[in-house]
């Protein structure tokens, strides 16, 4: 697989588990997954799921130091970081995609309607949430 078609891969994946923790649990709970470069396998961390009582920005900090540590000992071609952002004008998912030549952050709007929930399209930003390679 090249690599824009694992990038793209590993966004589809992201946003369709955002999307099955907002079904289940209403809410995003913080979470990576890493591609590899001699794989096509793509492997998630979410260690809130295992202590949801965790306040949220210790989430955040617990799957950004697993990523990291991820980075030094397996051969990763890219990590993402996803979680939910909050603003004024709505709720949206954080999609943060890094490999060792880029870092880029989406932001993709999302709402509740008519019990299910919808994902529109992203919008680029020109900052980060933080940085894992």
């Amino acid at each position: 697989m090249d690599n824009q078609k694992q990038i793209e891969q590993l966004v589809l994946l992201c946003i369709d588990t955002a999307k099955e923790m907002l079904k289940e649990y209403k809410v995003i709970i913080p979470f990576g997954i890493r591609s590899f470069n001699d794989s096509e396998d793509m492997k998630m961390n979410c260690p809130g799921d295992k202590i949801p009582d965790m306040d949220y920005s210790e989430q955040i900090d617990n799957v950004v130091s697993e990523l990291k540590e991820f980075v030094v000992n397996e051969n990763i071609f890219a990590t993402a970081f996803v979680m939910n952002l909050e603003s004024d004008d709505g709720s949206g998912i954080g999609l943060q995609i890094e490999t060792e030549q880029s870092s880029v952050l989406f932001v993709y709007p999302y709402r509740e309607e008519k019990d299910d929930w919808v994902i529109d399209e992203p919008i680029q930003t020109g900052q980060l949430m933080t940085k894992v390679f």
